[in-house]
């Protein structure tokens, strides 16, 4: 879309499920975004409700690429060496994240756009949370919805919503499990993302 007051381009996020569950975690998604400031954050200019009352926000319009493109199109490990710098500014960004007290919990190659000047940004902040100040991160409660079906299917590619959630591939096993996590969680999807850059698969 094109932001009229400022007369850039924006990308705009809404709400396509409906219910009182959905639009307070796509609420909390802009909200905990917009907190952000960082490079490789994409920033978060407006957010507001639709005449019909539907909520969106508008987002800085990042042209590229997500990682997994970029790794799919380079075929041996001296081609996608290059490609570590973007595993760590990714690393970086989430240092900052974990510094505010909000983890991501589903990072992964298709949730890291490569922009066309090399600018490497995290999306997709849907699944994060705040930790507790007052509590060891180790305590953040248990990421469940009970109201979502528990035999989802699990595949790589897609962010399981169902009592666990995340994406198989690139979460830990204690949060595979259901269990509470912190900002270990993002640090293991690191690991994953970097194995993901070396090896060419996940």
């Amino acid at each position: 879309a094109r932001d009229v007051q400022m007369d850039r381009p924006v990308a705009i996020k809404e709400l396509l499920d409906s219910g009182s569950d959905a639009e307070d975690r796509f609420v909390r998604e802009a909200l905990l975004t917009s907190r952000l400031q960082h490079p490789s954050i994409i920033p978060v200019y407006e957010a507001g409700r639709w005449p019909t009352g539907a909520p969106f926000y508008a987002m800085k319009l990042v042209s590229g690429r997500s990682l997994a493109e970029v790794i799919d199109g380079r075929r041996s490990l001296d081609e996608r060496l290059p490609l570590v710098q973007h595993a760590l500014a990714v690393a970086q960004a989430m240092a900052y994240a974990h510094a505010e007290r909000i983890i991501h919990r589903d990072l992964k190659p298709a949730n890291v756009l490569v922009g066309d000047f090399g600018e490497t940004v995290v999306i997709d902040w849907g699944l994060a949370k705040e930790l507790p100040e007052a509590e060891a991160p180790a305590r953040l409660s248990v990421v469940r919805d009970d109201d979502a079906p528990v035999d989802e299917p699990a595949t790589e590619a897609l962010t399981v919503a169902g009592s666990i959630v995340g994406t198989p591939a690139y979460m830990p096993p204690e949060q595979a499990a259901g269990l509470p996590v912190d900002e270990r969680a993002d640090v293991y999807a690191l690991g994953a993302i970097l194995y993901h850059v070396l090896a060419g698969a996940p």
